[in-house]
């Protein structure tokens, strides 16, 4: 198993924390403690943490005089000082679990609810599958849920939670809610778990987490109880909070927003969109299709996806980018940092250069632009310049405007919201600062929302399809990208180096440096006059 490049199933033991997480427990804590396997408490490899979180009775008192009066030494009781909440208090004992460089920590309930009997099932579980999950389920057998008192309505609403949440997150959980459960600290490193809820739906969030970063999970059947010990949880408001944030994780998953739980937490598997309908790469690719350049330039090319498919149409092309693309994609790649570097090549020299999905991640994409010509001593560019085919989000996408319209602007992991994002264009914007930037714009295309990158099989086509006639009909409200043909017009160092060209004599215009107006040292006054 292999978690953000870490090999995790190697773990399979070492140090253990058992976590009691207590909350007005004073009458429960020490028959809990109590049911605790003995074997553990002499084990030079578990250690057991309590913490009361700031309870109004005697818990901490209880399970302190109860440790003391057994004299065990790998116990520590803590009680906090204000009150955390249930995801606060296990934020907590996990950080400890981290400085502490435990290897496991497992979660028990103060007052009993779950039997402590079962660590060791737990302990066992980790060690034979190395699981960074493992869970104790009451609902491998609903037989076994009403047996131990859980009331009908909450077997039902846990049931009906659990299925819509396995579909949202696409899990295979037969219970999402049991609070007695175990993680690896090697996966909890990975999680930015202390930014989770203070709340009661902290469990969700932690197992969303695991689902985003691919964590191995195991479950356990175990029985159910239900006493005397006092929920504190409600029920409705429970249930709310689990779905909005299930369904929060699964609009990240598809790039419709950005939450700060699972942003990094695993590297972007960028899928190539030249074969879908109606994306921007494919309808650039019919361009270049078009065209038939001899030689391209893919600036920001990525993986390389556009630049693959135009080799394979003829093309020589050269990428620019941060990061290397895969493997045979291109016939030359150079590294380049488009926001502070200059470029290594001079990009008029290319029949066609591809600007996609670019602009939008520059800080001064109006420069940048300029720079592409103004940089430039191309001669044959004054006559012939070469075309550029940009794409780029459109700001006033319909989503974006109803999403103002609520009050709400939220980042994405991908798609116009982008949390890397830098600059954003309308229609009008665009079209201005092109012009702006000295380029001659010959076709301006809408793209339609790339419902076929989420939604796949028939109803991908269908929906599809109405996105590309709605682009078509509306541009400026449901176009979720345009696509700009456009030529650059000659820039200052290769006019000037045409107007040279053109005039005899020894007057001449230094085109070195960066400053293309410099004049030499000696100038022949009399040619002047």
């Amino acid at each position: 198993m292999i978690l953000n490049g870490a090999d995790i199933s190697s773990s399979r033991h070492g140090k253990i924390l058992i976590f009691i997480v207590a909350y007005g427990a004073e009458r429960l804590i020490e028959s809990t403690l109590s049911r605790i396997p003995r074997h553990l408490f002499e084990s030079d490899n578990v250690h057991f943490l309590c913490i009361d979180d700031a309870s109004s009775d005697r818990t901490a008192g209880v399970a302190s005089q109860w440790v003391r009066e057994r004299g065990y030494s790998n116990v520590t009781v803590l009680r906090n000082p204000v009150n955390q909440g249930y995801g606060g208090n296990q934020k907590l004992g996990y950080r400890l679990a981290i400085e502490w460089n435990f290897d496991f920590v497992i979660l028990l309930h103060g007052d009993g609810q779950y039997a402590p009997e079962l660590l060791p099932e737990f302990i066992r579980v980790w060690e034979e599958t190395g699981s960074d999950v493992v869970l104790g389920s009451r609902m491998q057998s609903l037989a076994s849920a009403r047996q131990g008192g859980m009331p009908i309505y909450k077997v039902i609403g846990n049931r009906v939670l659990t299925s819509l949440q396995n579909w949202l997150a696409k899990q295979k959980l037969s219970e999402w809610h049991t609070g007695y459960r175990a993680y690896s600290t090697r996966f909890l490193r990975q999680v930015p778990f202390e930014i989770n809820t203070g709340d009661f739906h902290f469990d969700t969030e932690i197992l969303l987490q695991a689902t985003y970063v691919g964590a191995k999970f195991t479950e356990f059947p175990i029985p159910t109880h239900y006493g005397d010990e006092v929920c504190h949880v409600n029920g409705v408001e429970y249930a709310r909070n689990v779905m909005v944030e299930t369904l929060r994780y699964r609009l990240h998953r598809s790039g419709m927003l950005c939450s700060l739980k699972y942003r990094d937490l695993a590297p972007l598997n960028y899928r190539s969109k030249t074969e879908i309908p109606y994306s921007s790469h494919s309808m650039a690719l019919k361009k270049i299709e078009q065209l038939r350049p001899k030689t391209v330039l893919d600036i920001g090319c990525g993986p390389g996806f556009v630049a693959k498919r135009c080799s394979a149409l003829g093309c020589r092309v050269t990428g620019l980018d941060v990061h290397p693309p895969l493997p045979e994609t291109m016939s030359e790649f150079r590294k380049v940092n488009l926001d502070s570097d200059r470029l290594p090549v001079d990009a008029l020299e290319y029949d066609a250069i591809l600007l996609l999905d670019v602009i939008e991640h520059l800080a001064e994409p109006e420069q940048f632009l300029i720079g592409l010509r103004n940089h430039s001593t191309y001669l044959p560019a004054v006559q012939s310049p070469p075309t550029v085919i940009l794409t780029t989000p459109n700001i006033a996408f319909w989503g974006i405007r109803l999403n103002l319209l609520l009050g709400r602007f939220n980042y994405a992991q991908r798609g116009i919201l982008d949390i890397t994002h830098k600059r954003l264009f309308t229609k009008s914007t665009l079209r201005q600062a092109l012009t702006d930037s000295g380029y001659v714009i010959e076709e301006m295309r809408p793209v339609p929302v790339p419902v076929r990158t989420v939604i796949g099989g028939i109803w991908g086509r269908v929906l599809g399809a109405f996105a590309a006639l709605s682009a078509r009909v509306w541009p400026r409200m449901f176009a979720f990208q345009w696509l700009v043909v456009c030529r650059p017009r000659p820039g200052v160092r290769l006019l000037l180096a045409a107007a040279e060209r053109s005039v005899p004599g020894p007057f001449k215009v230094a085109l070195q440096g960066d400053n293309p107006l410099e004049l030499p040292a000696t100038v022949d006054h009399e040619t002047i006059r």
